[in-house]
């Protein structure tokens, strides 16, 4: 009886309009889902282990193969994009008119180490910064590194909060040195880089 009634709403709402009732299958209803945190290619879902789904973006996608009321469902990523890691949640259950667009996907992206090259370091105290994020560098370093991860496709801007200082030997007098930033905006890659200083920035000292 149960069934009955739930076939006749999923009728009403395919006339309606007011749910996704196209598609293949002997049933009468489209499992959706609801994705969010999406912005580039590569998602591809699974209904009960197979029905493949590939999602391009944030929005409500369903499957194409139609579900009988009450059939059982459990949505599962079979393919992850590059730089996301999608997880679904109120993925599994019986489909009806209320349970058709309960799954929800919520992507975010992985979070890379930024880092780069230095020359001319000959002082200490040089401190770097990307936003409120800094890195001590270490006098004489050729190679530097947040340890704070930044998510891939985040916009980056390193800048110089301290300039090093050195000791002229001749007078003891105390020289800072200029430090410049080449390089040192833009965004991070959607992949993971085999070296964090393989990005090009590169900080160059003087004096």
């Amino acid at each position: 009886m149960k069934s009955k009634y739930l076939s006749a709403a999923a009728a009403l709402l395919c006339a309606a309009g007011l749910a996704a009732c196209g598609g293949k299958g002997n049933g009468s209803m489209n499992l959706g889902v609801q994705v969010f945190g999406l912005d580039r290619t590569g998602l591809v879902l699974q209904n009960n282990g197979g029905d493949d789904l590939t999602v391009a973006g944030t929005g409500n996608a369903f499957f194409a193969t139609l579900l009988a009321p009450d059939a059982s469902f459990n949505v599962t990523v079979k393919t992850q994009p590059d730089g996301v890691v999608c997880t679904p949640a109120n993925n599994t259950g019986k489909i009806n008119i209320y349970t058709y667009l309960q799954t929800t996907v919520t992507c975010v992206p992985v979070p890379y180490i930024l880092g780069g090259k230095i020359n001319g370091l000959n002082g200490t105290g040089l401190v770097l910064n990307n936003g409120s994020v800094t890195v001590s560098v270490p006098q004489g370093a050729t190679t530097w590194q947040f340890t704070d991860p930044v998510g891939n496709g985040s916009v980056y801007g390193v800048t110089v909060l301290a300039p090093p200082t050195r000791v002229d030997p001749n007078t003891g007098a105390t020289i800072t040195q200029d430090c410049t930033v080449a390089n040192g905006t833009g965004k991070m890659p959607q992949y993971n880089l085999p070296d964090p200083r393989t990005l090009d920035i590169v900080v160059t000292c003087v004096k």
